[in-house]
């Protein structure tokens, strides 16, 4: 009798507390793949709701493909997002990248890369896309 009380204070307890769920979310919207049809992106870092946040921002798009494309790509705790893209504001976005890994310089470098793969030498070089583009989660740096 007293493990079953046992068990079910436990279970109790267990319900009755908030289950950790990711705090970060990051979300993008490229049509058919390709940024220079249109490019959106939305991260939220240590926010309840981070990846319902991240969905409802990117899909409140300028450009209606962009917005028609955004998934969600991850959550994550504990971590950081980067975002880059070769856009400029007398030039269109033709390559983007973005990375979540354990710490800023892992993050950006892997966003850099995966842009300049895109990119293949042509246009801008790649960089981060704005002020927001590099945010980190919970005791990540």
């Amino acid at each position: 009798m007293h493990e079953k009380i046992v068990v079910f204070a436990l279970l109790a307890a267990l319900a009755s507390t908030n289950v950790a769920v990711a705090e970060g979310a990051l979300a993008i919207g490229i049509p058919e793949g390709n940024p220079a049809k249109g490019f959106k992106w939305d991260a939220y870092v240590s926010t309840p709701d981070a990846a319902t946040k991240a969905m409802d921002d990117c899909r409140k798009a300028r450009n209606p493909r962009a917005a028609a494309a955004c998934k969600l790509i991850a959550t994550f705790n504990d971590q950081c997002v980067a975002i880059t893209s070769n856009g400029e504001p007398t030039a269109p976005v033709t390559a983007a990248g973005w990375a979540i890994e354990n710490d800023r310089v892992t993050a950006v470098n892997r966003a850099l890369a995966q842009c300049e793969a895109m990119r293949k030498g042509r246009g801008p070089s790649c960089r981060l896309d704005g002020p927001d583009s590099l945010l980190c989660d919970g005791n990540a740096q």
